[in-house]
Formats: C-alpha cells, sequence, structure tokens
C-alpha cells in the first residue's frame, strides 16, 4: 500500500516498476507543517493518474528519480511531445502505453547499470577514436544488447526499441543540462529506390538523376542488421492461410463488435496491438456525413513514429456504430470520471474505463485457440501475423490490379510505416509467390474493393494529395 496526498493507493510492482496512481498537477507548491511533523508537495490544481509507472531502485535512488522525470516529462509533453495529431492525453504527451514500454526500457538498462557499477553520465571518451568510444556506458549497454540477441534472448527489434529508448534520455538529459553532451554521434541516411520504369518511379527519382531516396537522421547505436534472427518459412513472414482466417472469423469470440473491430483493424489497415490500444476515438467519424471512399488517420506507430493509414468506408461504418454503442458508452463514462474528459479517450477500453493492454488486444487469438481446441482444430499464428496477412494480401491484390510495382512498393512502404525498401519488399516478394484460390481472391477482393479506384487514380497521378472522394 502506498499514501499519495492523504490517500492509500495499492501498487503493484513489476520488477522494479512500480504502477500507481500518481498526483501530476500544475503549480506546486510546499504546504505548512503537517500533523505528521513534515511539508508536503501540493498542487493548485490536482491531476490524478492511475497506474502511472515509476522505477524503483534503492541502490541508485538518484539514478531513478532522474528517469522517473523523464518519463513524467514525455507524459505532459515537455520532451519530444507527439507529432500532429499524436496526443494521447489531456497533458499533451504520450500515452500511458508508451510510458510503460519506455519505463521498461529504463528498468533494463538501470539494472545493467547497477549490476555493472556504471555511472550513466560518463559522456568523454578517453580519445576521439572510435575505438575509444566503445568504452562509454551507452555503448557497453548496446554490446550487451547484441549479446542478448545473439544469445537469442531477445528479438533485434526489441533490442532496437530499448536503445532508442535509453537514446530518447540521453537527449532528455543534456536538454536537462544534466549531462554536457549526447555521448552518440548522429548521421544521415538515405533510403534508395533505383529506376526500373520511367513512369511511376518518379515518386522516387529526380529529373535529370537516376535515383532519389529518403532522407532520415539516425545514430550509430542502432543494431546492426548481421544480428537480425533469421526465422522459418519464407521471409520471416507468417500470414494468415484461407483456413486459418475462416477459423478466426467463424469464432465465438469475433461474433463480439468489440473483439472483431480490433482484428479487422489489424487484417484491413495493418495495425499493430499497441497502436490498436491506443487507436483514438476521435479518429471515427459517421460516413454519412461525406461521400469519401477512404479515410486517412494520422496514427503514433512504433518507436513513436507517425504514419498514415487507410481505413475503408466500410470499416469506418462498424467504427462509428462500435463507438456510439453501449459498450463504448458505458465505459466512456468510466473513463471521464477519472480523466475528466472524453476528447482523447481510446475507442477500445476495458471494463474498468481505461487503456486496454497490447496482452489483453492480442488475447483474442488466445481465446479462439481455447474455443478450437475441442474439435481438434488449432491457429498455428499470432495477433502480430495479422500484420502479415494485411501486408501480403494488399500487395498481392494491387498487384492482381495491375497497378505499376513501383506505386506498390511506395504504398506498402507507407502504410506499414517500414523506414528500409527491403523489408517491404519481403511481402511483395511473398504476395507474387502466392496462388490464391478463386474463394481466397474473392475474399481478398471483397476486403480491399472499396479501395481500387482511389488508390488507381494515386497511382497513376504522382501529384495526389492523399484525400479522395468517391
Amino acid at each position: 500500500m502506498q499514501y499519495l496526498n492523504g490517500a492509500i493507493y495499492l501498487s503493484v510492482i513489476y520488477h522494479n516498476i512500480v504502477n500507481r496512481t500518481v498526483n501530476l498537477g500544475s503549480l506546486p507548491y510546499i504546504s505548512d507543517v503537517k500533523d505528521h511533523g513534515y511539508r508536503e508537495v501540493m498542487f493548485h490544481e490536482d491531476r490524478f493518474i492511475k497506474r502511472f509507472p515509476r522505477v524503483l531502485s534503492l541502490n541508485r535512488l538518484q539514478d531513478a528519480l532522474e528517469i522517473n522525470l523523464f518519463l513524467e516529462h514525455r507524459y505532459k509533453g515537455l520532451f519530444m511531445p507527439p507529432k500532429r495529431g499524436g496526443n494521447k492525453n489531456p497533458l499533451g504527451g504520450v500515452s500511458l502505453v508508451t510510458v510503460q514500454s519506455l519505463a521498461n526500457s529504463m528498468s533494463l538498462f538501470l539494472q545493467w547499470v547497477e549490476k555493472n557499477n556504471v555511472d550513466w553520465q560518463e559522456v568523454y571518451a578517453v580519445s576521439d577514436s572510435d575505438k575509444a568510444k566503445y568504452w562509454l556506458p551507452i555503448y557497453r549497454y548496446r554490446k550487451h544488447l547484441i549479446e542478448q540477441v545473439i544469445s537469442k534472448g531477445i528479438e533485434r527489434d526489441t533490442a532496437n526499441l530499448y536503445i532508442n529508448h535509453v537514446r530518447q534520455f540521453y537527449e532528455w538529459a543534456r536538454k536537462q543540462n544534466r549531462i554536457d553532451k549526447v555521448p552518440f554521434k548522429y548521421k544521415t541516411k538515405i533510403i534508395k529506390k533505383k529506376r526500373k520504369d520511367g513512369g511511376l518511379d518518379l515518386l522516387f527519382t529526380d529529373y535529370g538523376s537516376d535515383e532519389k531516396g529518403f532522407t532520415i537522421t539516425t545514430t550509430d547505436l542502432l543494431i546492426p542488421k548481421k544480428y537480425k534472427q533469421k526465422k522459418p518459412g519464407d521471409a520471416g513472414l507468417s500470414p494468415y492461410s484461407k483456413e486459418e482466417l475462416k477459423l478466426l472469423y467463424a469464432s465465438r469470440e469475433l461474433a463480439k463488435q468489440g473483439a472483431k473491430l480490433r482484428v479487422d483493424l489489424a487484417v484491413q489497415c495493418g495495425l499493430r496491438a499497441e497502436e490498436i490500444a491506443t487507436f483514438s476515438a476521435s479518429h471515427v467519424v459517421d460516413p454519412a456525413l461525406g461521400n469519401k471512399a477512404i479515410y486517412y488517420l494520422t496514427i503514433i506507430g512504433k518507436y513513436d513514429k507517425e504514419r498514415t493509414i487507410m481505413v475503408a468506408k466500410g470499416l469506418m461504418t462498424s467504427l462509428w456504430q462500435y463507438r456510439n454503442g453501449k459498450e463504448h458508452q458505458d465505459r466512456l463514462a468510466k473513463w471521464q470520471l477519472e480523466h475528466g474528459n472524453c476528447d482523447d479517450a481510446p475507442l477500445f477500453l476495458n471494463r474498468s474505463g481505461d487503456f486496454m493492454s497490447r496482452k489483453s488486444i492480442g488475447n483474442v487469438i488466445s481465446k479462439v485457440r481455447q474455443e478450437l481446441a475441442p474439435f481438434g482444430k488449432s491457429l498455428k499464428r499470432d495477433f502480430h501475423d495479422l500484420r502479415s496477412t494485411f501486408a501480403t494480401n494488399l500487395a498481392g491484390f494491387l498487384i492482381h490490379k495491375n497497378l505499376p510495382i513501383g506505386f506498390v512498393q511506395y504504398k506498402l512502404m507507407q502504410l506499414m510505416g517500414h523506414a528500409d525498401f527491403s523489408t517491404t519488399q519481403k511481402y511483395i516478394n511473398f504476395a507474387r509467390s502466392l496462388t490464391f484460390d478463386k474463394q481466397m481472391a474473392s475474399w481478398v477482393d471483397k476486403l480491399f474493393g472499396e479501395l481500387v479506384e482511389p488508390l488507381q487514380e494515386a497511382a497513376f497521378n504522382p501529384g495526389f494529395s492523399g484525400e479522395v472522394n468517391a
């Protein structure tokens, strides 16, 4: 149990992270001496946040306090606020889901700091050589993560997530003058796409040059691709088969409107579980008020990257019905009691009127497996494989509609949020290797049929703006 401003709250400990209700109010002041003989920090305007993560360490108390202030600043939007359309809480910062992910990464980093008796604030190498910098704490931690990947303890993508969060912490510390400089280097990277045909590849090509690319800024902390673990199967992709999709959609679990819509967002829009958990109700509008064939929504995805997804009119109609239905409205009322407004509420809330966890989103597959087990049937895929299903089927659909391959590559990369063409190309290659039977082709055509005309217009009009009316 924990005391906070005179009230008692239950703490849930996860490793060395405590999730509890905290007051992130505004205009702090020091109270008069209380009955227990101490002054307290009070706020002119209270803002209680339930289950806010705090990193604990009895051995590194000061470091833990620094990390917790970093988490608070991310949540309040005082550091790296979400880009346009990305606010996920009334204070203007990232969502609690993102803060929990940051806390987990920083907790692991702090455990490593403690175990190795490291001063994370050491930012100067003994010399300017590249070799010398690898003795700095952040590069030693990077090496530790690489060793974890090699030993198959974690995936390369997970390791990059951890090091990316630690990088953000160092950037915050520099901005707060807690360190004199960041101990890593920035570099620009150009993602190139070579010309193949003279038409559609103008999306990627300047006149008078052979190739052009997207310029991004990154650091030398990323885990190299050579450490990426190879997965069994074709290019590591595991889209659902026709039989598996039929079993999934015919299950009693997906007869529930909320569960079905969460699966639909993965299958039809390529959303990850965490992106569905934070999918804002404000994204959902009444299709009857307009004549759009596609709704373009801006979401914040993995690594806090902003990307635009497409929602077909049929799916938007179902989402609108759910938003105004009894389940969402009942849960929204509980959200409003805690948060005071509904503007930033997620579309999918749990029974307590709070954020659904990534695990809860993905549990729909486990429930379907349990439902199928007595009949001797099973699903070999997990929830994330629904994203592969979206990418593979959309690639096959676009190719089948004879859209230029340059546009297919561009559109998939945009919708999936990939930073590298080679990742997108895997889905295209896999889609080309599949032979859809008539039943599967019919299902895919029905799934993406609403998108045909708008995508054809976009494909043959490089100056296309993005918003399409039917």
